[in-house]
């Protein structure tokens, strides 16, 4: 049996794209749930419609089986809109305390932060667009992150920011929202996008409501589609890593 992922999507338009690939050609199958369809599909929030399209714990327990949890538009705590989250959030808890791996991107990595009593900030300025992360010495023998170069591109898309979370190890820098990865137990986040290219990146813009001032779409989308090699370069490892890292569960 090959490894199996289990990705949380939480809208529309927030895909594991690039990610995604990376993880099936290191030999993973994707099993993509996405909760907000059924929550939503009616007009209305229907918060056990939702919960029924989350993964179990039990499946998550099963050898070779991972989670990924993807961004989103929302908070971490907006739970009215998005009545799947606590209950992510408690599968997160579950992570940490070594009962299956995780790999949270963005908002996955802040819900994290929250399960664990570490509320997000708000930023002056959102973080939009290619920037440079930065491993830590503490990631030289992290099993995901050691398979990364010293100094990598990033893609970020976000308005809140993290701290780090008790008892996490803190893996990367590089920007002025320092807290770019960390792992704590079996779960591992990011708050860099492992998924974005720059078409995802287009569709997040095309309407330019959530860009910052004095930033063009163009502006955003094409430095990342230059530096896509150096991405791909940098995070394929990361995603190899991971997959190795279940398959070795077998």
């Amino acid at each position: 049996m090959p490894v199996r992922i289990i990705v949380i999507q939480h809208e529309d338009g927030t895909d594991a794209r690039r990610f995604g690939r990376w993880l099936e050609a290191a030999g993973a199958t994707l099993d993509v749930r996405r909760p907000y369809r059924e929550a939503k599909s009616c007009g209305a929030v229907d918060r056990d419609a939702a919960l029924a399209h989350l993964p179990t714990l039990a499946e998550l327990r099963e050898p070779g089986v991972g989670l990924v949890v993807l961004g989103g538009q929302d908070g971490p705590m907006d739970d009215e809109r998005n009545p799947w989250f606590p209950a992510v959030r408690e599968l997160l808890l579950a992570s940490v305390a070594g009962q299956f791996t995780s790999v949270n991107v963005c908002l996955g990595a802040e819900m994290l932060a929250e399960a664990l009593g570490h509320p997000v900030i708000t930023r002056d300025l959102p973080q939009v667009g290619l920037m440079t992360g930065r491993l830590r010495a503490e990631a030289a023998d992290d099993p995901l992150f050691s398979h990364a170069p010293a100094e990598f591109p990033v893609v970020l898309w976000h308005g809140l920011q993290m701290e780090l979370p008790d008892a996490a190890t803190h893996l990367a820098d590089g920007t002025d929202a320092p807290i770019q990865a960390f792992r704590i137990g079996a779960a591992w986040g990011t708050q860099f996008h492992l998924e974005a290219d720059a078409a995802l990146l287009r569709g997040w813009a095309d309407d330019g409501s959530s860009l910052p001032d004095g930033l063009t779409v163009d502006e955003v989308v094409a430095p990342v589609a230059d530096a896509e090699p150096g991405l791909q370069e940098a995070m394929e490892p990361v995603a190899r890593a991971f997959v190795e890292l279940l398959a070795a569960e077998r």
